[in-house]
């Protein structure tokens, strides 16, 4: 399996991932001070959702760089 490009990945956080999160809620664990859960209702919530939503959107939106051969320009 390859790997997802940038924009591979910010179309599953757009159409998978936050969708989830909506419908179920934000739970946030460390390895140490245990975890977090967010109801989907919580305003925090919805106000992530939103500002991801908005990001991912713009950065989609931006034309693609075609890739170099000499690496990042």
């Amino acid at each position: 399996m390859s790997a997802m490009s940038k924009r591979d990945q910010y179309n599953f956080i757009l159409h998978v991932l936050l969708p989830a999160i909506q419908e179920e809620g934000l739970t946030i664990k460390t390895r140490t001070a245990g975890e977090l859960t967010l109801l989907s209702t919580d305003p925090s919530v919805s106000e992530f959702i939103s500002d991801m939503r908005q990001r991912l959107t713009t950065a989609l939106q931006r034309p693609i760089v075609p890739s170099s051969p000499y690496g990042v320009l």
